[in-house]
């Protein structure tokens, strides 16, 4: 059996001074938990472990080309040793207690396969971490003008769950991967990511494939974290978006996602073991 209760996971690609701010609260957060960081660079001539160079006990693994977020991943699922596993991205400020509460809580709850924290924004608001399953639309909504009009607004908020109590337990579709903490046995059952989701939707695939295998996902408010969350995509105004690089990945994504599960059922309503938590959402 693993002594390592949890191993974080972080991928780089252009954030070390992000990562740096990361595992300093990491550290200052003294987790009452054994843990260990891995780091994925898929950029290693950016000079990441310049700036880690003060920290001891990193587990290091460059690789020769950037591949992208699910696949670097799955290369830190690869070398993991702890007995879950949270996904974790650069730009996180881990609270007190944060990590200590998910393992608490997955150690009560066998029947779930992944839980996810709340996430705030830097300014103390809530931060919408949890979705129900995406409308194909959803990316052009939410990164051109069409999202102010009423329609697309009441779909994005569908999607965001934003009528629901966000301090309050709740199953859900998926859980952004900003922040993912997950059995690491599940992961190695389910093979870790599809790589075909180079950025984008590589999470949506993620709990969906959890909810198929006979777990649950979670939002688990009692673990709360800081997100410095910055979408890409949406900045600049409509033609900035429209040529930004990032944009199409996404809407490319998207694409991949909704051919992949064309036709098939919501599996978080399928399963019946999943019954007793249905009512909340429907």
């Amino acid at each position: 059996m693993s002594t390592v209760d949890v191993s974080i996971l972080i991928v780089h690609t252009f954030e070390k001074h992000q990562i740096r701010q990361t595992i300093r609260s990491i550290r200052r957060a003294a987790p009452k938990i054994s843990y260990e960081i891995i780091l994925i660079d898929n950029n290693p001539t950016d000079g990441l472990m310049d700036v880690l160079t003060p920290y001891d006990g990193l587990i290091y693994l460059p690789q020769e080309r950037n591949l992208g977020f699910g696949g670097g991943m799955n290369k830190g699922i690869e070398k993991a040793n702890g007995r879950y596993i949270l996904v974790f991205n650069p730009d996180i400020i881990v609270q007190p207690g944060s990590l200590e509460a998910m393992v608490e809580y997955m150690e009560a709850h066998p029947e779930v396969g992944i839980c996810g924290p709340k996430l705030m924004n830097p300014d103390g608001t809530l931060q919408y971490s949890c979705y129900r399953q995406p409308n194909l639309l959803i990316p052009v909504y939410r990164r051109t003008p069409l999202g102010r009009l009423s329609f697309a607004k009441k779909t994005v908020d569908d999607y965001l769950m934003t009528e629901m109590s966000h301090d309050e337990e709740m199953p859900v579709d998926s859980l952004i991967g900003a922040a993912l903490f997950a059995r690491a046995e599940l992961l190695a059952e389910l093979k870790g990511f599809d790589e075909r989701f180079f950025l984008y939707y590589e999470d949506n695939d993620l709990c969906r494939r959890t909810w198929l295998s006979g777990k649950a996902v979670m939002y688990y408010p009692e673990s709360t974290m800081i997100h410095y969350h910055r979408r890409a995509t949406a900045d600049g105004g409509f033609w900035r978006q429209i040529r930004n690089k990032m944009t199409w990945i996404q809407i490319h994504s998207a694409l991949k996602y909704h051919l992949k599960y064309r036709g098939e059922p919501n599996p978080r309503r399928q399963f019946a073991h999943a019954n007793r938590i249905e009512q909340s959402l429907r």
